[in-house]
């Protein structure tokens, strides 16, 4: 196993571990100790990686949606109801742990996650629309996106990926 391969199954078993213990208890009562144990890691991998159980989040999130997106064919550009469809098909594969993580009180989380990714994506010109780089735009477009989503989850997800994609386009070009 690379180098990498073992960073990203470390990453993903901290995580797991993590959404484990937060089935089971609020994060304040989750120790890094118990954390590290449930995930079979070191604690001092845990200190070199990360500065809380958010940073555990935020990369497992990124990689995830990452993953996700180099999974999909012909993935070079994508609109924005490409982009939000894919959003929220990917919001119904992880629907249990986005719906944990929002019981935790880990919404902003979420909205970083979403945040870094499109940030990526338009550093990587794979959007085609002419989205702007402004700060505060991609703070509102994220929590748009995240609050529908939740909302849409909690719901238990009435209409499809692409139904709820093509709506919250929709509202965002409304703007």
């Amino acid at each position: 196993m690379s180098p990498q391969e073992l960073k990203d199954q470390k990453l993903r078993e901290s995580y797991r571990a993590l959404l484990l213990l937060l089935a089971r208890k609020p994060m304040p009562d989750i120790s890094v100790t118990e954390l590290c144990q449930q995930a079979g890691v070191s604690r001092t991998y845990f200190y070199n990686h990360f500065g809380n159980f958010d940073e555990i989040i935020l990369a497992a999130q990124e990689q995830e949606i990452s993953r996700y997106l180099r999974e999909l064919p012909n993935f070079q550009q994508v609109d924005l109801i490409g982009l939000m469809t894919r959003y929220f098909e990917l919001a119904q594969r992880e629907a249990d742990n986005q719906l944990l993580l929002v019981k935790n009180g880990k919404i902003r989380v979420l909205m970083a996650t979403f945040q870094q990714v499109y940030r990526r994506l338009l550093a990587e010109s794979r959007i085609l629309a002419k989205a702007p780089l402004e700060d505060y735009y991609i703070e509102f477009f994220a929590e748009a996106v995240i609050n529908l989503s939740v909302t849409w989850l909690e719901r238990g997800m009435p209409e499809s990926p692409r139904l709820t994609g093509q709506k919250a386009s929709r509202f965002l070009l409304r703007t």
